[in-house]
C-alpha cells in the first residue's frame, strides 16, 4: 500500500514537473458530461495545464471532430471509433469507460404491444449506421433467430428518435443513456439490454497529431477522470442536480441515469482488445466495413501507468 502511494505520489510530481510549459487541451464533450463531473468532483482545481472544453450533442460529431484534429480527445463509444480507426483515421484509445448494461438499450413507447424481439419484425426501428444502436438491433434480432433486414429501419439520431417514439411515429429504437430513462419518464419501456449481446464500453480517444507533445496532459486528465467517476458513485444526487441544472433537464431523469449506469474507467486490457475485435468484426458483417480490422493497434497502453485497476478505482 505505501510502496503505491509513493509511486502515485512520484508519478503526479513527474506529470506536474513535465507540464511546467504551458499545454491545453481541447476535449469534446457531450452535453457537458465530462465538464460538470470534474467540476463537482473538483478535479479541475490546479491543473497543471488548460482544458478548452468543446460541447457537442452526440457522439458522431465527436469522432468527426477527432478525425480532422479540433479537438485533442474525446469520449464516445467504440464502435465509431474503431470505424474511423479502420479507415486510417488519426485517434488512438487512451483509456476505458464502462457503464452497467441497463444503459444501453432496445425501449418502446407507451402502451406499445411489443413485448419480445420477435415482434419488431415489420416495425419501425430507429437506429443510426455504424453505431452502438446499430450493433444492438442486429445482436438481438440474430440471438432470436431473426435476419437483420426483418424491421423496417429509420436512420435517426438519438434525440430525433424518442422524440419520434414519444409521437407515435415509431415503434421502438435502440439508444443510450439519458435517452433510456427519458423514454422510461414519458411511460416508455426497455425491451432488452445490452446485456450479453454486445460490450458497449465508452473510449476515451485521442487525436495523435499532438499525442506525443500531451503526453503528460492526457495522461494526468485520465487520472482526474477516474477519481471524478469514483466520486460520482458516491454523490449521485450532487451529479445529478449540477448536470440537469447545466442542461435545463429534469434532475429526475439525470438521477435514474447516473444510477443505472454507475461508470468507472480502467486502464486498457487484454478484454479491451477482445471486445473491441467483436466490435469491429461486427462493423464488417453489418456492410459498414468493407475489410477486416485488426484493432491491435488503436490501443496505446502506455497511459495504464496513470490509473488504477477497477477493483483499486473502487475501494
Amino acid at each position: 500500500m505505501i510502496k503505491g502511494l509513493l509511486f502515485a505520489a512520484g508519478l503526479l510530481a513527474g506529470t506536474s514537473a513535465s507540464l511546467a510549459k504551458a499545454v491545453t487541451l481541447t476535449i469534446g464533450d457531450q452535453f457537458y458530461y465530462s465538464s460538470t463531473l470534474l467540476e463537482q468532483a473538483g478535479e479541475l482545481k490546479e491543473l497543471p495545464y488548460e482544458i478548452q472544453w468543446k460541447r457537442f450533442n452526440a457522439g458522431g460529431p465527436v469522432v468527426e471532430a477527432l478525425n480532422v484534429g479540433s479537438i485533442d480527445l474525446g469520449i464516445v463509444g467504440d464502435t465509431p471509433v474503431i470505424a474511423l480507426a479502420a479507415r486510417g483515421g488519426p485517434v488512438k484509445v487512451v483509456a476505458v469507460t464502462r457503464n452497467r448494461p441497463d444503459g444501453t438499450a432496445i425501449v418502446v413507447g407507451k402502451d406499445s404491444p411489443i413485448e419480445t424481439v420477435a415482434d419488431l419484425a415489420g416495425k419501425r426501428v430507429a437506429i443510426w449506421k455504424g453505431s452502438w444502436s446499430q450493433q444492438l438491433v442486429y445482436s438481438a434480432l440474430e440471438q432470436a433467430g431473426l435476419p437483420s433486414d426483418a424491421p423496417r429501419y429509420s436512420y435517426l439520431m438519438p434525440t430525433e428518435a424518442v422524440a419520434a417514439l414519444s409521437q407515435g411515429t415509431l415503434d421502438a429504437t435502440a439508444t443510450w443513456e439519458p435517452y433510456v430513462s427519458m423514454v422510461e419518464r414519458q411511460g416508455g419501456r426497455v425491451l432488452v439490454t445490452a446485456k450479453d449481446l454486445m460490450p458497449a464500453p465508452v473510449y476515451v480517444v485521442a487525436n495523435t497529431q499532438h499525442l506525443d507533445e500531451n503526453r503528460a496532459a492526457i495522461g494526468d486528465f485520465v487520472a482526474r477522470l477516474q477519481r471524478a467517476r469514483s466520486w460520482a458513485r458516491d454523490h449521485v444526487d450532487a451529479y445529478a442536480q449540477a448536470w440537469a441544472k447545466r442542461n435545463n433537464s429534469d434532475p429526475a431523469i439525470a438521477e435514474r441515469w447516473f444510477r443505472r449506469d454507475a461508470t468507472w474507467v480502467e486502464p486498457i486490457s487484454a478484454q479491451t482488445l477482445s471486445d473491441g475485435q467483436k466490435t469491429a468484426d461486427f462493423l464488417v458483417k453489418a456492410g459498414v466495413l468493407q475489410q477486416p480490422y485488426d484493432v491491435q493497434s488503436l490501443y496505446d497502453q502506455s497511459f495504464n501507468r496513470y490509473l488504477q485497476t477497477p477493483r483499486e478505482a473502487s475501494r
